[in-house]
């Protein structure tokens, strides 16, 4: 039985898709990196970043291919090794289950368990 704290808002996708995250700094106007996601879902996403970030940074995320966008704020940053860029995870925020244009696991579908 899983946990509250272990239990998802939505299904996780492994899914490499082409994104563009900007930043609006007020001191150096707008940064911004094209990057890919690692995972995704209904509610944001899991992506290396080599754009330095803190969670609750608010940040603008494009999907490079349908050229839409929506405002995320980061939930997490986790370095893994020295020569990888930090994963960030991000959440839209507002639930966004079409801005990656793929179908998601029916909700009563069981993630595998290891």
């Amino acid at each position: 039985m899983l946990s509250p704290a272990n239990v998802r808002r939505s299904q996780r996708v492994v899914a490499r898709i082409g994104v563009s995250v900007v930043r609006h700094d007020p001191a150096r106007d707008i940064i911004s990196e094209d990057t890919h996601t690692c995972v995704v879902n209904a509610h944001g996403a899991l992506l290396p970043l080599a754009m330095t970030v803190r969670p609750g940074d608010a940040l603008t995320l494009k999907h490079l291919m349908s050229r839409e966008e929506k405002q995320i704020r980061v939930v997490r940053v986790t370095e893994e090794e020295p020569i990888a860029l930090p994963k960030v995870a991000v959440a839209f925020t507002t639930p966004a289950p079409h801005f990656w244009h793929i179908d998601f696991p029916p909700a009563d579908w069981d993630a595998l368990q290891e």
